[in-house]
Parts: C-alpha cells; sequence; structure tokens
C-alpha cells in the first residue's frame, strides 16, 4: 500500500485562498462523484480486454482529475497504472486497479470531510 495520504486539502485550499467561492468544491466533489465511478468501471473493462491504450486513458485522466483534487494515494495508483499499461506490464496492474475503488472512496470522504458543504 502507497505510504502517500489519502488526501491532501492543500490543492483545494489554494483554490480557496485565491477567491475561489467555497460553493466551487462542493461542485468539484459533485463532478468527481458523477464521472469516477464510471471511469472506473470502464478501466477494469479495459483491464479485462488487454486493452492497454484505454487502461492507460483512463488512468491518466483519473490519476489527473483525482491528484488535482488532493486525493494522492488514488492518484499515485492511478499513475502506476498508467505507467504499467505504457510499458507493457498491463497484468501486474490487476491489483493496483482493484485497489483504486477503496482508495476513492477514502479519498472523497477525507475531502468531504476538510471541506464540508
Amino acid at each position: 500500500m502507497s505510504s502517500l495520504p489519502v488526501f491532501d486539502p492543500r490543492q483545494i485550499q489554494s483554490l480557496l485562498d485565491l477567491g475561489a467561492e467555497p460553493a466551487l468544491v462542493q461542485e468539484l466533489v459533485d463532478l468527481l462523484e458523477a464521472d469516477v465511478p464510471a471511469r472506473l468501471e470502464a478501466l477494469g473493462q479495459a483491464l479485462a480486454e488487454g486493452d492497454a491504450l484505454r487502461v492507460l486513458e483512463e488512468a491518466h485522466h483519473l490519476k489527473g482529475s483525482l491528484g488535482n483534487m488532493g486525493l494522492q494515494r488514488f492518484a499515485d495508483l492511478a499513475r502506476r497504472v498508467e505507467e504499467g499499461a505504457r510499458s507493457g506490464a498491463l497484468p501486474g496492474t490487476a491489483p493496483l486497479v482493484a485497489a483504486m475503488p477503496e482508495a476513492y472512496r477514502e479519498g472523497l470522504a477525507a475531502l468531504k470531510a476538510a471541506f464540508p458543504d
């Protein structure tokens, strides 16, 4: 398991410090909740089909969107999946993909706790 924190609030706090409205955080959380489950499913399906390009694309998107929200542990898993897909080690990414839903749930819970509605 990664030694990175589940969530680092600095990215979100930086947005708020720059003048973003607190409601923006809730909008971003809503977008994550609407987008991430489908992307995780697509990632799992691409892995099951052995489609390295789709795995790479989904992992890259997830790495960026959740990493930008401070979900560090999740972003690290996605980065490692992306690297595995890029290097041809796709079968080795299966445990990482399997760990992503829990990392997402933990990170999302930490994000919501740090920045409640």
